[in-house]
C-alpha cells in the first residue's frame, strides 16, 4: 500500500502517513457515519509523531495483519547499530500509549508471545471533503425515485440546493460563533497578560518528542549552531562516556571514537565544542570540532576537580568552575586567551559548586550549601564586584538563561523559572516524568528525562571481621519499586520517606502494616527523620517538625526561620549542625533551653557510645567529642563530604560506617577503631546508609542505574 498520498481512519482515530500526523475522530461510535462522509475531527486531539515513531507507524500500515519479527522491525526502523529490543518495545509503548490502545485484547498493535507484533485494526482510505461542487447522495425513496427518473431532473436539483443552502447557514453560524469564541478567548489572554506582567506569563512545556531512544544512558544535550543536529552524551556497555552527533533531519548518528571515566556538559566556543572530562582519572578541558568525532579531543586546559555543569562560554569568553586543592573552596576561573586566571574564591563553607553561565560579562554561579540547598551569585568580569543574589531551598542541579532577564533551574523537586530583578521563583509545568539538563530553544526546551524510581532500601546482614556481607532481601513493608530513602526506627516501629503515592511523603510502619502519614497536596522538601524516644520527628523545608503518628499533622519545634540542618538525639539531648553567615557551627540546647554552640566549622553529627558525639568538620576530618567534659579526639580517617551525600555514613552497634569516593563501604568497630572493608556482594551503587546506635542492623539505599532520553519538551497550543 502506498501511504505518502493518503489519508487513513482507523479506530477512533484519522492519520497522515505523509506528515505523521493523528487526529482524534470526534464520535467514531456514531452509526450515522458512513465511508463516504465527512468525518469530523477533534483538533483538541492533534498528535504530530517524532520521526522514530512516524517511520514505525507507517511500517504497519503498509503491512497491516501480517507478523512482524522484532529483527524485521528493528531493521527497517531503526537500520543502524543502536537499535535494541528494549527500544523497540520502548516505541511500541509509547505507540500504545499515544493511540489509547489499553483493551484486553489489543485494539491496534497485537503482541504475539515469541512471534513479534501485528496490526488488526481495520484501515480505511478517508473520503475527500464534501464541498458545494460535489453532488450530495440522497438517502431518502423520494429522492432516489427523483434521481432515477430523468424528467424530475430539475427537482432532484431543487432538493439538492436546498440541502446546499441550509448546509451553508449552518456552516455560517458555526463560523460566526467560532469567530466569537476566539476573540473572547484572546481578550481574555491579553487582560490576564495585562494584569500579571508579560514577564510573569509561562507556557505548559506538556508535549514531549523523544531525539535519542537508545538503550541505556543519553544525557547532556547541546543543539548545533545550525540547530541541524543535537549532540548528546551516551553511556557505553563498559560505563565508560562518548559524545553522539545526532542529525534532526535523517536520524544518523556519528559516535565518536574517543572514551571518558567523566564527562561534562559541553559549550560552543567559538566553532569549537568544549567540554571537562576525566581520562585515565586527570581532570582537563577538552575541545574538538564538532564534525571530527573521528579523532581524539585536544586535552586544552587542566582542572582540579571535575564538574559537570562547571563550563559556560560566550563569545570569546570562557568561565569554569574548579575547587581548591587544600581547602576545598569553590573558584571561578576564566581563559583570557592565552592563559587560565582565578577570579574569585568563595568561602569554604559552601559544600562545592554546582553550575555557571556567562551572559554580556555577567557570571552566575550556583553553589551547594549542602544536599539540599543552593545559592546564587552574580560575578562581573570587568570590575570584580561579587554579588550574593539569593538563597534557595532546594537542590537544584543546571542552570541556564530563560531570556535577559530570568535563568531557567532545575532540581529533583521540579524546574522553576528565576527573576533576577525580582528574586522570584515561578515553577514550570513540565510532562509528566522528571526532566534535567534543560535549555530553552525558542519555544521548546531541549532536555534529558530521568525515572523517578530509581531507590531501593535493604538490609545488610551484619558479619564478622574479614567475611563477605550478605544483602538480606527488603521486608515486605519496604518493597514498593519506587524511590525509599531517610530511613529511620526505633524498637518497635519505623518511618521512610517515599513517593509510592505520587509526591514524597512520610510512611510509617507500626509493627504490623505500614500506612502513609502525610498527605502533602505540593512537593515539600524533607531531609530527615529521627525518633527522640516514641516521638517521630522530621526536618521539612529546614524546619523542624513533631510528626503526628495518628493523622500525620506536623507541630513545629525548637526554632523558626533558622537554617538548622543535619539532627541527632544522643543521651535524649539534641545537638544539630547550622549554617549561619557563611559558617558551620553544632549547637545544642543548654538548661534555660537557648541554642549554645559547641563546636565551630562542623558540618554533621552522629551519635556515639559512651555518651560521645561524632561530628564531622569541614576540613573533612572526624572528632569524637564528649560535651560533658569537652573531651575531643580525633579519628584516624577523613569523608569528603563535599563529593559524598549526607547519608554517606552511619553508626551502629557495631562501630562507624561510611562510604569513600569510590564507592567502597568501610566500618571501623568501636572496640578496635581500625578501619576494615566491608566485602559486599555485587550490588547496585549504595549512595547512602542508615542505621541507629542502639541496634547493630544496618540499611544501605541502592541507586538504579536508570535509562535516560534526550527529548524536546513543547508547549501546549492555546485552543
Amino acid at each position: 500500500m502506498q501511504l505518502a498520498d493518503t489519508t487513513l481512519c482507523f479506530g477512533c482515530w484519522k492519520y497522515s502517513p505523509g506528515t505523521g500526523t493523528l487526529w482524534r475522530i470526534a464520535d467514531p461510535a456514531d452509526s450515522s457515519v458512513s465511508s463516504s462522509d465527512t468525518i469530523a475531527i477533534d483538533n483538541l486531539h492533534t498528535i504530530v509523531l517524532e520521526p522514530r515513531l512516524h517511520e514505525l507507524l507507517n511500517y504497519f500500515l503498509q503491512r497491516p495483519d501480517m507478523i512482524h519479527a522484532k529483527s524485521d522491525l528493528l531493521d527497517a526502523v531503526w537500520g543502524d547499530a543502536e537499535g535494541t529490543d528494549a527500544a523497540l518495545m520502548r516505541a511500541i509503548g509509547v505507540l500504545r500509549k499515544l493511540l489509547q490502545d489499553t483493551a484486553k485484547p489489543a485494539t491496534y498493535i497485537e503482541t504475539l508471545s515469541k512471534r513479534g507484533y501485528r496490526w488488526v485494526a481495520p484501515l480505511q482510505i478517508a473520503p475527500p471533503v464534501v464541498t458545494d461542487k460535489v453532488a450530495l447522495k440522497l438517502k431518502t425513496p423520494v429522492a432516489a425515485s427523483l434521481a432515477s427518473e430523468p424528467e424530475s431532473s430539475v427537482t432532484a436539483d431543487a432538493v439538492v440546493s436546498a440541502q446546499l443552502r441550509r448546509r451553508r447557514e449552518k456552516q455560517r453560524r458555526l463560523g460566526l460563533l467560532s469567530a466569537f469564541f476566539v476573540c473572547a478567548v484572546s481578550a481574555l489572554v491579553i487582560s490576564l497578560l495585562l494584569f500579571f506582567g508579560k514577564t510573569n506569563f509561562i507556557p505548559s512545556f506538556t508535549q514531549q518528542v523523544t531525539i535519542s531512544a537508545m538503550a541505556g544512558r543519553e544525557q547532556k544535550p547541546l543543539l548545533s549552531l545550525d540547530q541541524e543536529t543535537v549532540f548528546y552524551q551516551q553511556q557505553t556497555v563498559d560505563r565508560q562516556w562518548r559524545w553522539i552527533a545526532h542529525h534532526l533531519s535523517n536520524h544518523r548518528k556519528q559516535l565518536q571514537v574517543q572514551q571518558f571515566s567523566s564527562l561534562g556538559a559541553a559549550q560552543w566556543f567559538g566553532s569549537q565544542l568544549v567540554f571537562q572530562a576525566k581520562l585515565q582519572n586527570k581532570c582537563s578541558i577538552f575541545r574538538i570540532l564538532p564534525e571530527r568525532l573521528d579523532i581524539e579531543a585536544e586535552a586544552w586546559l587542566p582542572c582540579r576537580q571535575f564538574m559537570q555543569q562547571g563550563l559556560a562560554a560566550q563569545g570569546k569568553e570562557l568561565v569554569w568552575l574548579d575547587q581548591h586543592s587544600e581547602s576545598g573552596a569553590s573558584q571561578l576561573w576564566r581563559y583570557s586567551g592565552q592563559k587560565a586566571e582565578l577570579q574569585q574564591t568563595f568561602a569554604p563553607a559552601y559544600r562545592r559548586p554546582v553550575a555557571a553561565l556567562i551572559d554580556r560579562k555577567q557570571v552566575w554561579v550556583l553553589l551547594q550549601q549542602d544536599d539540599f540547598n543552593t545559592t546564587l551569585f552574580r560575578f562581573n568580569l570587568n570590575t570584580a564586584a561579587l554579588q550574593k543574589v539569593a538563597d534557595f531551598p532546594y537542590a537544584f542541579h543546571t542552570l541556564s538563561a530563560w531570556d535577559d532577564k530570568r535563568l531557567l533551574l532545575s532540581s529533583p523537586a521540579g524546574s522553576f523559572i528565576f527573576s533576577t530583578e525580582q528574586s522570584q521563583l515561578i515553577p514550570l509545568q513540565l510532562a509528566s516524568g522528571a526532566f534535567v539538563d534543560q535549555q530553552r530553544v525558542a519555544n521548546r526546551l531541549l532536555a534529558t528525562q530521568i525515572p523517578r524510581d530509581s531507590a531501593d532500601l535493604l538490609p545488610l546482614q551484619p558479619t564478622t571481621s574479614g567475611r563477605s556481607s550478605t544483602l538480606l532481601s527488603a521486608s515486605p513493608w519496604l518493597s514498593s519499586n519506587k524511590t525509599d530513602q531517610l530511613l529511620s526506627w526505633n524498637a518497635a516501629q519505623a518511618a521512610l520517606v517515599s513517593d509510592r503515592s505520587g509526591l514524597p511523603q512520610i510512611w510509617w510502619f507500626d509493627g504490623t502494616k505500614v500506612s502513609q502519614l502525610t498527605r502533602f497536596s505540593q512537593w515539600r522538601q524533607i531531609t530527615q527523620l529521627l525518633w527522640a524516644g516514641t516521638e517521630l520527628h522530621a526536618v521539612i523545608d529546614q524546619q523542624l517538625f513533631v510528626v503526628s503518628l495518628n493523622d500525620g499533622a506536623l507541630t513545629p519545634v525548637l526554632f523558626q526561620d533558622r537554617q538548622l540542618r543535619h539532627f541527632a538525639v544522643c543521651n535524649k539531648q539534641w545537638f544539630w549542625a547550622e549554617l549561619g553567615h557563611q559558617q558551620w557551627q553544632l549547637k545544642t540546647m543548654n538548661q534555660q533551653q537557648t541554642p549554645i554552640e559547641l563546636l565551630a566549622d562542623s558540618i554533621d553529627v552522629r551519635c556515639a557510645p559512651d555518651q560521645s558525639l561524632l561530628v564531622l568538620q569541614q576540613d573533612g576530618r572526624i572528632l569524637r567529642v564528649w560535651p560533658d567534659s569537652g573531651k575531643q579526639q580525633l579519628l584516624p580517617w577523613q569523608l569528603n563530604w563535599r563529593q559524598l551525600n549526607g547519608n554517606s555514613w552511619a553508626t551502629t552497634s557495631n562501630g562507624l560506617y561510611w562510604l569513600d569516593t569510590e564507592g567502597q563501604l568501610w566500618l571501623a568497630r568501636w572496640q578496635q577503631m581500625k578501619r576494615e572493608q566491608v566485602k559486599s556482594p555485587e550490588l547496585l551503587q549504595v549512595t547512602g546508609l542508615y542505621g541507629q546506635l542502639e541496634h547493630e542492623q544496618l540499611f544501605l539505599q541502592l541507586t538504579r542505574d536508570p535509562e535516560t532520553d534526550v527529548v524536546w519538551l513543547q508547549p501546549q497550543p492555546l485552543q
